[in-house]
């Protein structure tokens, strides 16, 4: 009976100890499942995380791939800008030397017009000059002129004169010896001297040297 007794008491404890032991496999076991729960609702926070990251992802690569065409078309623009500039410096080097081709030949055009100008002057101070001597020459020429003139009318009327006077004297002494060379002799010293004295016609008269 003790033994009975003894066994019961026995199995009681393993008993007591068996639902001691379920009790805190059943509270661990609820802690793990809320722990489970909680790590699964993590789980799926983490995958969709995963997936927004994923589709992130995505279209970071086809921003990337935009991106590189974009690059791609940048480079191919700055090689295109590169040779434009290249060629734009290369036509810049080209017109800065004709500009000083230019600039070399338009001092040169300078000076030969300012050349130009001074030979101009020049030849306007010399034909200046030469228009002042020929109206002085003008001037001078028509002062002789006319003193020619002058001197012509007066000889004219000399020659008139003493034609009259002669005319008279042959009338005068036309029965006279010797008359034509007298006339004669009477001319040439009217036409001489531009008159004839008393003395000089008496000395005719007689046949005397004058």
């Amino acid at each position: 009976m003790l033994d009975l007794r003894s066994k019961i008491n026995s199995l009681e404890k393993q008993l007591a100890q068996k639902i001691k032991e379920f009790d805190k496999t059943s509270s661990e076991y609820m802690t793990t499942k809320e722990q489970l729960s909680e790590t699964s609702k993590k789980l799926e926070d983490i995958e969709e995380n995963f997936r927004n990251i994923n589709k992130s992802f995505e279209r970071i690569k086809e921003e990337k791939l935009y991106g590189d065409a974009e690059i791609l078309k940048l480079k191919t623009g700055k090689a295109d800008l590169e040779t434009k500039l290249s060629e734009t410096n290369s036509k810049d080097t080209e017109l800065e030397n004709k500009l000083k081709e230019a600039s070399v030949k338009i001092e040169k055009l300078e000076k030969e017009k300012d050349d130009i100008k001074a030979e101009l002057q020049q030849r306007e101070n010399e034909i200046e000059s030469l228009k002042k001597d020929l109206q002085k020459s003008i001037s001078d020429k028509y002062i002789e002129t006319e003193s020619l003139k002058e001197e012509r009318d007066t000889k004219e009327k000399q020659i008139k004169e003493l034609n009259q006077k002669i005319t008279s004297l042959e009338e005068t002494i036309g029965g006279a010896k010797g008359t034509p060379q007298l006339i004669e002799a009477i001319k040439n010293i009217m036409v001489t001297k531009g008159f004839l004295s008393d003395r000089e016609f008496d000395n005719l008269l007689e046949n005397k040297d004058i």
